[in-house]
């Protein structure tokens, strides 16, 4: 609609009320009054004449900083840990995992610092691992009292009570709703970064200029709107610098050695001796390939690895293309009672967890119940805390698809330290490569070391042996993985897993498997000796490692309990 309003038009339309626009005004025009209507936002200044702005779509009652506590409340309020609520906004807006909450996007300065230290909770940076508003609370406390906060806590204190007043005023708050909170957050800061940026460029049409300042100006208040809406709010891409450097090798050089984080064990004596010792969470970027022929074992090497290091501390996803997830889900238990049982029973095997043995009942079946409720609370068979156990079926998935699937778990757990992908093989071949499988799977081994490095990761690769492995008198090698070389290239260690044999004759030991060390990039904990080729000795119903030769090189620690030294 196209007007010149009157002062008396104008006015009456936005604050009937108003006395001041109800006093006539000679000639009954003031361009003073409808300058000022006009800064105000209430109308837009165009060659046609003077248009009403749009009203945002905002509940009456609602401001932005309402949308945000809104969402803080969502988060803080109750007693039960809601990092993962925090998770889903981070992802929500498109944050990586190591990137920070922008301070920006939160309108007052309570509210601001309130956000940022519950985003330094999340990444691990703060002595609790709770996400509640008491636990901010006796976290800001502690750190208060040891004199290791720096900023004011009466701000912090301030907003987190008027954030919990908000989600605790007795009345009924559907927006608190987490996924609803999250949505319409998003809704109102693209409105507050649109609205007044569309205004000023609709005041600029009369202004005779080029129309490619113009339409820049809108694609990036479009794009800076949609960014927080459709997920890619993210930070722009930054590099070092000098000072970035010798800040960082300064702080990690005089770091004590009793704090400096410790490598922590798979669990399997023949893997850590490759691994310096296994991985360190927060820093990792290697691959590790864990390769056989089908039916050897591969897979039940990987599950055993990967309880290994959830047992040890370190968080690991389990990612198959094979596998159901009833499938995986059953061989982590299955070790997890093995372990706890420590002696060997048949009961709890992988196979009578997914029903398709005998029956568990009784006695047994209370004994199972136990151990699965300390499972799924992430307490070690010995009652210490453990790492998280994630994981995840996605039959032929594509390299890209599990990339995807990873990143987006990193960022939902940053402490998440190690992958295990089974298998290599098994994935679905990316479009536009046709016939070339080679090129595929070498393009294939070089997402996966990208991937670990882009997420700081530690990821196990198992894989395939080619037809050239069988019957190789001297047992595999790296030249008989399949299809590429490019997966050993990148690799920090290749296991080559064999079934051992005396002769053609006489069949192998049930259980019994050679782990030829055909790559080791950063050198073996072997101390001179010859340990090219070891050998372990595994449960397979319970994928739980019982025995292996490499255990002789740590006699005397208890770093491996129940693993004999074969």
């Amino acid at each position: 609609m196209t007007t010149t309003p009157n002062a008396n038009t104008a006015a009456g339309a936005n604050d009937p009320g108003n006395e001041e626009f109800k006093t006539p005004m000679p000639g009954a025009f003031d361009p003073s009054l409808i300058q000022r209507l006009i800064d105000e936002g209430v109308f837009i200044e165009t060659a046609a004449g003077l248009m009403a702005a749009e009203v945002p779509d905002v509940p009456a009652d609602h401001s932005l900083a309402e949308h945000e506590k809104n969402l803080l409340a969502a988060v803080l309020v109750g007693t039960d840990d809601q990092r993962e609520r925090w998770g889903l906004f981070r992802r929500a807006i498109g944050l990586r995992f190591d990137e920070v909450v922008p301070g920006s996007i939160w309108t007052q300065p309570g509210l601001r610092a309130l956000a940022l230290e519950i985003d330094e909770l999340f990444r691990g940076r703060r002595d609790i691992d709770v996400l509640n508003a008491n636990a901010i609370r006796e976290d800001l406390r502690q750190r208060a009292l040891e004199g290791r906060f720096r900023g004011s806590l009466f701000q912090i204190e301030e907003a987190l009570s008027e954030v919990i007043a908000w989600g605790d005023d007795g009345l009924i708050h559907p927006e608190l709703d987490f996924k609803i909170a999250c949505r319409l957050f998003q809704s109102a800061k693209a409105r507050a970064l649109f609205y007044p940026g569309l205004r000023k460029l609709l005041a600029r049409e009369q202004i005779d200029c080029g129309i490619d300042g113009e339409l820049e100006s809108c694609r990036q208040l479009l794009n800076d709107a949609t960014s927080i809406t459709a997920g890619r709010y993210r930070q722009s891409f930054q590099v070092c610098s000098e000072a970035d450097a010798r800040r960082e090798c300064l702080a990690l050089a005089s770091l004590p050695a009793e704090q400096r984080p410790k490598p922590i064990s798979t669990g399997i004596p023949s893997l850590d001796i490759d691994m310096r010792g296994g991985v360190l969470p927060g820093t990792g970027d290697s691959t590790w390939v864990l390769a056989a022929k089908s039916g050897v074992g591969k897979t039940t090497v990987g599950i055993a690895a990967a309880m290994g290091l959830a047992i040890n501390g370190a968080s690991v996803l389990v990612l198959s293309c094979e596998l159901s997830r009833r499938a995986i889900g059953a061989r982590l238990l299955a070790n997890y009672c093995r372990r706890a049982s420590g002696v060997f029973t048949p009961r709890y095997s992988a196979n009578e967890l997914e029903g398709r043995g005998e029956v568990i009942e009784g006695r047994d079946f209370e004994h199972l119940n136990q151990l699965s409720a300390q499972f799924e609370q992430s307490i070690a068979p010995n009652g210490q805390r453990m790492g998280r156990v994630l994981y995840q079926s996605h039959f032929a998935a594509t390299v890209e698809e599990l990339a995807a699937l990873v990143e987006d778990c990193k960022s939902a757990h940053p402490e998440l330290a190690a992958v295990v992908l089974d298998h290599f093989h098994a994935m679905g071949p990316t479009p536009g490569y046709g016939s070339n499988t080679t090129a595929e799977l070498a393009a294939r081994a070089t997402a996966i070391k990208a991937l670990a490095g882009r997420c700081e990761l530690d990821v196990f690769v198992v894989a395939q042996l080619n037809r050239g492995a069988y019957g190789n008198p001297t047992g595999p090698d790296v030249s008989h993985l399949a299809g590429t070389s490019e997966l050993e290239r990148y690799a920090s260690a290749v296991w080559l897993i064999d079934r051992p044999k005396l002769d053609e004759f006489t069949p192998s030991q049930p259980g019994l498997l050679e782990v030829h060390h055909g790559k080791y990039r950063h050198g073996q904990m072997a101390a001179g000796s010859d340990l090219s080729k070891t050998t372990i000795r595994l449960d397979r119903s319970h994928c739980y490692l019982e025995g292996d030769e490499a255990r002789k090189l740590f006699t005397g620690t208890d770093l491996y309990p129940g693993v004999e030294c074969l």
